[in-house]
């Protein structure tokens, strides 16, 4: 009896220990966590920051980059680089300032914005140098067709003109459609109720307890399974499971796929909904429409060459769009040359699906070529 109460007394004690050590450390994270995160992982941390300044809410199309930005060391999975954006939160580069016309908007996701890279190494920066236009980079992280003519809109709403438009329609923009994003009757833009609590509590977490929500993460990428990572000597890059099922529906058979909300034909004829809304929205304001699809490097790796992101696109643009540009034959060409490994290195930043500078190049030039015709 003595030895079970001794037991007992033991455990109870544990455990007012481990709640006070688990409320004291609360106590230090609140406090210093964001101290003691840039000692302990400084590149991270300074990640984690700079994004937050960088991206911002918007009250119609969700969110946005902000006005003047000028960091001379971001950093990303290219190293640090340059990133700027002008007066009208568009990424640009750096101490500008102009008016609301242009002669050609790029609209899209993470690619068009250039993620990782300075605005010159861009493929916008680059196409703008080389033909001497007015354009704006009206790009960012995880924009989607929703997003497109929510911003659209509100831009033309507000001033801003435009001779041509030129949408780069991203592989993962199916996705985010079908997941994440709501289209409400007034064209503004919202994430789904059940994704908005579970964001809600992520931000929570990360502007509170930075070191919680950085071991959390620790603890994520530590128990991924040994197959997701490339093999020691790095002859074959890895991606993370949600990269894979961004890009999954472009191959599968399947219209219902694990992951996704919704059938994906269901999504499909949404996002065919929203892009000829903004072809009319652009047509009545006598602004050209042309849209750009390009792989990612699971679509090569899958020998998706005949993709129905492709085909969907390249049909809707029929007496539609001034241009439908396919980029994909490039890189099977070049996969035909060498290899798909050898083009995947050469073309995208390792272990991520996005451009990396030659990318940029190669769709810069091909772009350029497309407008000299």
């Amino acid at each position: 009896m003595i030895f079970f109460k001794n037991v007992l007394k033991f455990l109870i004690s544990s455990l007012v220990i481990v709640l006070i050590t688990f409320v004291l450390s609360l106590v230090i994270d609140f406090f210093y966590g964001k101290k003691i995160l840039i000692k302990l992982d400084p590149f991270l941390s300074k990640t984690q920051f700079y994004e937050r300044l960088v991206r911002i809410d918007h009250e119609i199309y969700h969110h946005t980059l902000k006005k003047n930005v000028n960091y001379k060391k971001m950093p990303s999975f290219g190293g640090l680089h340059t990133f700027c954006t002008d007066n009208h939160g568009f990424k640009y580069k750096c101490k500008k300032n102009r008016d609301k016309k242009f002669n050609i908007g790029f609209l899209g996701d993470s690619f068009v914005e250039g993620l990782g890279l300075n605005y010159e190494k861009t493929f916008v920066g680059i196409f703008e140098n080389e033909r001497k236009s007015s354009v704006a980079n009206l790009g960012a992280t995880s924009y989607a067709t929703k997003i497109y003519l929510s911003k659209m809109k509100y831009l033309l709403d507000n001033d801003y003109f435009f001779d041509h438009i030129i949408l780069f329609i991203d592989v993962s923009d199916l996705y985010d459609d079908n997941v994440f994003y709501k289209l409400n009757k007034n064209f503004s833009v919202n994430v789904r109720n059940f994704d908005n609590k579970r964001l809600k509590r992520k931000k929570f977490l990360r502007n509170n307890f930075p070191l919680t929500n950085y071991y959390m993460y620790v603890i994520k990428m530590t128990s991924l399974k040994k197959e997701d990572f490339a093999p020691k000597k790095n002859d074959k890059p890895f991606f993370y499971e949600k990269s894979r099922l961004k890009a999954k529906w472009t191959y599968s058979k399947k219209d219902k796929i694990d992951g996704y909300l919704y059938p994906i034909s269901k999504t499909q004829k949404e996002m065919l909904q929203n892009i000829e809304k903004l072809y009319y929205l652009l047509s009545d304001k006598g602004i050209k429409l042309s849209i750009a699809v390009y792989p990612w490097p699971q679509q090569i790796e899958n020998n998706d060459r005949n993709s129905k992101h492709v085909e969907m696109w390249k049909n809707f643009c029929v007496g539609r769009c001034y241009k439908f540009i396919d980029f994909f034959p490039f890189f099977f060409e070049e996969v035909e040359k060498t290899s798909y490994l050898e083009v995947y290195k050469r073309y995208y930043f390792w272990n991520d699906v996005h451009f990396n500078f030659e990318g940029n190049k190669a769709i810069a030039n091909r772009l350029i070529e497309e407008f000299q015709k």
